[in-house]
């Protein structure tokens, strides 16, 4: 679950992991959206990484079979437990939610990585939290790539996306 801007080494990580899940007979899915929620809510224009197409083509070879991909807007009022009871259980019946460490959900973005496990717990529903993956002892997140992407540092951008 993410938004998964770049799909960087970290966000790698969270999707191998659910890729790991048809070991299982569980079908791979990403759950995003179709803008950045930060940009909805800001309203301000922030250049991605990488198109909606190339992100899409990205997550199918990494092995995710579905790509749910949902208008922030439908569902930024949700709470947390609406959230985890209209989308993950009703919608996905998700047997086990995969996310990063700082992930956060519900409206206003109020509840963390930790909710979600405590809230899925009420559904049968496994969550599986990812720690942060580290570039030169900080995590690796999309704004540090925005960020080596306006200083034009290559090198760094491509440790940060795992393109060595």
């Amino acid at each position: 679950m993410g938004y998964f801007d770049g799909i960087h080494i970290g966000h790698k990580r969270v999707i191998l992991e659910t890729v790991k899940l048809k070991s299982q007979n569980l079908t791979p899915t990403v759950f995003t959206f179709s803008k950045n929620p930060k940009m909805v809510i800001s309203k301000t224009k922030e250049n991605n990484i990488f198109t909606k197409e190339e992100k899409e083509e990205k997550l199918k070879n990494l092995g995710i079979e579905i790509l749910y991909t949902v208008n922030f807007l439908k569902i930024k009022n949700f709470s947390p437990e609406k959230f985890v009871k209209k989308i993950l259980h009703e919608k996905l019946n998700t047997k086990v939610a995969i996310c990063g460490f700082n992930y956060h959900f519900g409206h206003g973005g109020t509840a963390d990585a930790e909710d979600l496990k405590s809230i899925c717990a009420n559904f049968g529903i496994e969550v599986k939290i990812i720690k942060p993956v580290l570039y030169k002892k900080t995590p690796v997140s999309s704004t540090r790539i925005r960020n080596a992407i306006k200083e034009n540092n290559t090198l760094e951008i491509k440790q940060m996306l795992g393109k060595n």
